[in-house]
């Protein structure tokens, strides 16, 4: 009897739980081990690149894993700080609030408030598409952009320089070189000897360690670690030298020993009104890069995304980053590979590894106090030049060089506008772009292989044609940026061709027809009457099909609709030239 309800309560449970096998409990607290590694330093790291205190990004690594697990669809995505959502915030937060102050603190969390609940909104509203505005080249911008912003911002920390500031790229840069003669070389023999430790651990880590005899997975996971113990090493080469001291090495510092629960950040009315655009562009953003990294584990393991729940997942994870003070969280390439290396099996993984970073927060946070900010610096820097991608730039180059130029001007606007009004001009570049190409859709003059029933373009093939019948194939759907070319296109055809009395048009590619293409066609469907040719349709799709019979146009239509082509011209063969009222 007691079964039934726990049958019930099942189906509320992610998938995930619903089938765990007591055989994968061990390989994935095994995997969240590695997933703490990894997850300690970049925590560190992206918090002091969003300009936040250091403990804040440990903040933001404990709740969001453990809600994503419990409402995600993937068993991997690893969810927390990321680079992409780090500057993002450092740019919406930019001249609201003194850096890393106690307001500017409640605003990152208010941040991730907002931007989770819009993620929500749009979950329940079924907008987990609203994603696709992104284009491929408009993210690659964004992302190759926002990495050059990133190592810029750095360069700063780096060189062991301060007071440099600038809301863009070339601002930071110019200040650099005023401040420049002022570096120090301590800072800098750290900085340098960390981001060398990083690559050759990078490069040559995961092979000598599969010489030393370690399985070749294995050997590369653990090199995936280096980054945990470069910072350590940095931080015990300062802590002995006392390197520390004024005038030297920049550290962390002492960290507090606490984790601040949950609550909402108070602000005023006005400040969470101006982070709202800021809110939507990092909510669309960290979907676009959860979704694809989601999908691309999810092909290797044969399950299934479903990017509302998706999309509502990440939504809960930053309401609970924010509720418990931390800052806008995403899901990270870099971390959820490493959890699969390891040998993660589902979120489980994910996690005790939010809890062994609790731990972390609560009995061990004194420990970061002496790493140093420049070593930190360098692992932010190595991590964002492996996001600098310009393959997506070479491809458009070669297939489509307006696609290039979408890429190319989004990562300027990033370099001077900021990462979040690059989104939304990279949006508008996209659609602009969209609207440009379909309003000049490739339209062909077709005509029949000889001894077949398909139909192809009279400029490409030997075909068979009929000096009555005009038949044109339609390469796209008609709306109202397109309909008054289509229609002007044919009506020039129909000029030079006087002896036509029966135009056909094959809309096998035609997906849907707006109101205003239905317009324009009931115009040419007038205009070629008085002219004494019927207008008739063919291969028409099932959907624009019911449009068509609810407006009433077939009615209108001076010819006929045909199921295909073919029939099309077997029947208007034989059709004597129409005999309209002029």
């Amino acid at each position: 009897m007691m079964a039934a309800p726990f049958a019930a309560l099942r189906h509320y449970l992610p998938p995930w739980l619903q089938h765990y096998r007591r055989t994968d409990f061990a390989p994935d607290v095994l995997a969240s081990l590695t997933l703490t590694l990894l997850l300690i330093p970049q925590s560190l790291a992206y918090a002091l690149l969003a300009g936040l205190p250091p403990q804040v990004g440990l903040y933001a690594s404990i709740a969001p894993g453990i809600v994503y697990a419990l409402t995600g669809t993937s068993s991997l995505l690893a969810v927390g700080p990321v680079a992409l959502a780090s500057v993002m915030t450092a740019g919406a937060l930019a001249g609201l609030a003194p850096v890393a102050s106690a307001d500017y603190v409640a605003l990152a969390a208010l941040l991730a408030i907002i931007s989770g609940g819009l993620r929500v909104l749009l979950a329940s509203l079924r907008f987990g598409f609203v994603a696709n505005f992104l284009s491929a080249s408009v993210v690659g911008g964004f992302i190759a952009g926002s990495a050059l912003l990133i190592i810029a911002g750095q360069l700063p920390t780096l060189l062991g320089v301060t007071g440099v500031q600038g809301a863009t790229f070339w601002q930071v840069l110019r200040n650099l070189l005023r401040a420049l003669p002022g570096f120090n070389p301590l800072v800098l023999s750290i900085a340098l000897s960390s981001l060398l430790a990083l690559i050759a651990c990078k490069a040559w880590g995961g092979r000598l360690l599969a010489r030393l005899g370690l399985p070749a997975a294995r050997a590369d996971l653990l090199g995936r670690t280096a980054p945990v113990f470069v910072v350590g090493g940095a931080a015990l080469v300062v802590a002995m030298l006392d390197w520390d001291g004024p005038g030297g090495v920049a550290v962390i510092g002492a960290l507090p020993l606490r984790w601040p629960g949950v609550h909402i950040p108070l602000v005023s009315v006005d400040a969470a009104l101006q982070l709202l655009p800021a809110a939507l562009a990092i909510s669309l953003v960290g979907f676009v890069d959860s979704i694809a990294v989601a999908q691309s584990l999810a092909i290797k393991r044969r399950e299934k995304i479903d990017p509302d729940r998706e999309l509502r997942a990440l939504g809960l994870a930053n309401l609970a980053a924010g509720m418990t003070g931390g800052y806008p969280v995403s899901g990270s390439f870099g971390r959820s590979a490493a959890n699969s290396q390891a040998g993660a099996r589902t979120q489980l993984a994910n996690v005790f590894g939010s809890l062994w970073m609790l731990a972390v927060v609560l009995f061990a946070s004194s420990a970061f106090a002496r790493l140093p900010l420049a070593a930190l610096s360098a692992t932010i820097v190595l991590a964002v030049w492996q996001m600098l991608d310009l393959s997506i730039l070479r491809l458009a180059r070669r297939y489509d060089r307006r696609d290039a130029l979408v890429f190319a001007a989004t990562a300027l606007c990033v370099l001077f506008l900021g990462a979040v009004n690059a989104i939304l001009v990279g949006v508008v570049f996209a659609l602009l772009l969209f609207i440009w190409r379909t309003s000049k859709p490739h339209m062909a003059i077709v005509g029949r292989l000889p001894g077949t029933e398909h139909f192809r373009n009279v400029q490409r093939h030997r075909v068979e044609t009929q000096p009555q019948i005009l038949a044109v194939r339609i390469d796209e759907s008609l709306y109202f940026a397109n309909v008054r070319f289509v229609t002007n296109q044919l009506a020039a055809w129909i000029n030079e061709q006087a002896e036509v009395r029966h135009l056909l048009l094959i809309m096998s590619a035609v997906n849907a027809i707006d109101v205003s293409a239905l317009e324009g066609l009931r115009e040419l469907n007038r205009g070629l009457e008085e002219q004494g040719v019927a207008l008739h349709l063919a291969e028409i799709k099932g959907p624009v099909m019911d449009k068509l019979v609810g407006s009433g146009f077939l009615a209108e239509l001076s010819g006929r609709v045909y199921l295909s082509g073919h029939e099309a011209l077997q029947a208007l063969e034989t059709v004597p030239t129409p005999d309209f009222a002029i």
